[in-house]
């Protein structure tokens, strides 16, 4: 049943933007462009509160058309059973925003006239625990515990970077942050869980610092589930900004070592490594890394923590099926373009596939980021602009499928960080024939098949 009865408007709605075609949503008439500002009269402010109202199983929603109707809708459904709706944000009022100045912030390091979300400091609890994007426990008010601890928003990602109170303070720039073991140990007490990161500056949070950070948080298991260990990223970026610098190769050995043997006295106390380091450490130090069963349940891998040996897994295993069962390749020729850190790896990989199917051709191609600076090695910082220049000065073949990770664009998009898009770089090349340019996931089973042309 729907009823209009007026319109205005209401602070902070919920935006759809996508309704299922099959969905109870588009049933009772839900639309992309609706807003729902109410849901059993509790106006809502963020998605974790929706998919708790939406358990009930009667809803009346208070919902603004596009047209600026505002309407009631009565629904009757199982408790189980969904809207079918996808909105515009996960918070539906303003993101809590970052109060510290810490000196190592990538944000600060941005350059100007990018698109607007790319500066904001978010530090927001809801989203850590939607997204698993990490916090700092420093803007929480009272009624923010209280959620947390009621609702039991669980797990969290949090940064912590240290565990010594001076050290915090002057990597936050926010003497109020000095003590983080306390609001751990709340956390802890109320059963949440937690991921944590620490992201190492040569020479402030290293050395005896990282080892009590470790260690600290290491008695907090199992409240803390996993600490990832990442190095600092810097770009050319850093006018009027603390000097800092990245980790020479011995330095970079010197804290794996000291993970590892963390590790190993974690697995004896625990049975689990809880702490693990950055794929980028391993190759800053040039080691080896470790199997995908030392990273156990692979927790941080948004963070950069066993990317690459999943990857590596998935490919050679769907290289070993894909023999077994003797698959003929369609043939191709194949431009895999990467950041320049991960580009060391692929040769052992192009060799184990070109063993088994010599008729396909595939160069890897890192490109070096200008946009950010050089020190940028990874995959997912990578711009078009750069793109474009790389392909332009390097050429490419008629006929070749130039591979782009998806983890280059803007999630569901096809735009770049610099603003560019996928068209632009069509555009750039457009006097190369028969040129195909594919988008590919980081998944080394889906980008075997991209190979053997199954994948369309």
């Amino acid at each position: 049943m729907t009823k209009a009865y007026g319109s205005g408007r209401r602070p902070a709605p919920a935006l759809i933007t996508q309704v299922s075609p099959d969905g109870l949503g588009r049933e009772v008439g839900l639309e992309p462009g609706d807003q729902i500002l109410r849901i059993n009269g509790k106006q809502l402010t963020d998605l974790i509160q929706y998919y708790l109202e939406e358990c009930s199983d009667r809803l009346c929603l208070e919902v603004e058309k596009s047209s600026g109707e505002i309407r009631q809708i009565q629904v009757e459904k199982d408790e189980e059973q969904g809207l079918g709706v996808t909105f515009s944000s996960a918070v539906f009022d303003s993101i809590k925003r970052c109060r510290n100045r810490c000196v190592f912030c990538f944000v600060d390091q941005m350059p100007p006239d990018l698109r607007s979300t790319l500066y904001i400091k978010d530090d927001d609890y809801r989203l850590s625990f939607l997204q698993g994007s990490y916090i700092t426990l420093s803007n929480l008010e009272a009624e923010d515990w209280h959620r947390i601890k009621k609702e039991r928003l669980s797990p969290l990602y949090i940064s912590v970077h240290s565990t010594e109170p001076a050290v915090r303070e002057e990597l936050f720039g926010n003497a109020k942050i000095r003590d983080i073991l306390t609001p751990l140990q709340k956390l802890a007490a109320w059963g949440i869980q937690m991921h944590t990161q620490a992201v190492i500056v040569p020479g402030v949070n290293d050395g005896d610092s990282l080892r009590k950070t470790i260690m600290d948080l290491g008695r907090l298991w199992p409240a803390v589930r996993s600490l990832a260990i990442v190095p600092v990223g810097l770009t050319k970026y850093r006018q009027k900004l603390p000097e800092l610098r990245k980790f020479t190769t011995e330095e970079a050995r010197w804290v794996l070592d000291l993970v590892h043997q963390a590790q190993q006295r974690f697995l004896s106390d625990f049975g689990s490594r809880l702490v693990f380091a950055a794929d980028e450490f391993y190759l800053q130090a040039q080691e080896s890394f470790p199997t995908p069963a030392e990273y156990e349940d692979l927790w941080q891998l948004e963070n950069g923590v066993g990317l690459w040996a999943l990857f590596k897994e998935e490919f050679l295993s769907a290289l070993a099926a894909g023999s077994a069962k003797r698959r003929q390749p369609k043939g191709g020729d194949f431009l895999l373009l990467t950041g320049t850190g991960v580009a060391v790896l692929w040769p052992e990989l192009i060799r184990s596939f070109a063993a088994d199917y010599p008729e396909v051709n595939i160069e890897v191609r890192p490109v070096p980021n200008h946009f950010f600076g050089e020190m940028v090695t990874v995959t997912g910082l990578v711009t078009g602009e750069d793109i474009i220049k790389e392909l332009k000065n390097k050429g490419v073949k008629e006929g070749q499928t130039i591979l782009i990770p998806q983890v280059m664009l803007r999630q569901g998009e096809t735009v770049f960080l610099d603003g560019t898009n996928l068209q632009g770089i069509r555009e750039a090349l457009s006097s190369v024939r028969n040129l195909t340019i594919k988008t590919v996931p980081v998944n080394g089973a889906t980008l075997f098949r991209i190979f053997l042309g199954l994948e369309g």
